[in-house]
Parts: structure tokens; sequence; C-alpha cells
């Protein structure tokens, strides 16, 4: 087994990988995308430093995946959301219209933002106490 240390770049690509993964499999506990088009459109791209640091993290998909996950589109404004939902209660279905939000994006990608923040809290956190250790080891410093 390898025991070499991972680079932050290699965590951030690890990370942005799974987060792909949970919004694909999202999108099939949902039932979004029959077609395929928005799954298949998932892109990422992290943008590193030589010594394996990370200056971004960059995601792109179907911009059409964010109007699902608002439940708008098709005539229905972001604002009409929830009145339409409000008249599908009080008239029933047939009336109002029946677009819905589908949460598959937002909530999932701030969750997936603060596995982040800790993983990197931790490590970063761990390589600070290092450098403290050290320096108070350091017979040099009188």
């Amino acid at each position: 087994m390898d025991k070499r240390k991972l680079t932050t770049l290699e965590v951030a690509d690890a990370w942005a990988f799974f987060t792909i993964r949970i919004w694909k499999e999202k999108l099939q506990k949902l039932r979004i995308g029959h077609t395929g088009e928005l799954e298949s459109s998932f892109f990422k791209e992290i943008i590193g430093t030589p010594d394996g640091g990370v200056i971004s993290i960059q995601f792109a998909f179907k911009y059409s995946g964010k109007f699902v996950d608002m439940g708008v589109g098709k005539g229905t404004k972001i604002g009409g959301v929830g009145e339409n939902r409000t008249s599908r209660a009080l008239e029933g279905r047939m009336l109002g219209n029946r677009r819905r939000p589908k949460k598959w994006y937002g909530k999932t990608f701030y969750a997936e933002v603060a596995t982040l923040k800790e993983i990197l809290a931790k490590e970063y956190g761990h390589k600070g106490s290092l450098v403290i250790a050290e320096n108070i080891g350091d017979n040099s410093i009188r």
C-alpha cells in the first residue's frame, strides 16, 4: 500500500470527483433528465500550483440543470413557484403549474463544500502544529 501523503491538489480532485458522483446519484433518485444530457454534461476543472496547492475548483454543467433545481422554466418564474404550490393544494393538480423544485444541486453542493472545508482545516491544522513542534524542538532557537 502506498503510504505517501496526498497533495492538496489530489485531495481537491478526489473531492470534485465524488461531488459529481453524488450529483449523478441525486439525478437518478429524483428522476431528473431521462435523456442523460444533464448527467453527461458534468465537468470539473481544478487549477493548481506547482507545489500541489489549489487555486480554484470549477464545475460546469448544462445551464438547464439549475432551472430544474429551482423548479422554474417553460413559463414558470421563480417567484411563482410557491404560489403555484398553494394553488395546487387548494384547487387540485389539474389547475396551476405542476413544476416543482427538485433540489439536486444546491443542498448537495453546499454540504460537499462544508466537507472539503473540514478536510482542509484538518490537514492545514496538522501541518501548522508540525511546524510549531519543529520550531519548539529546534535547539538553534535561544
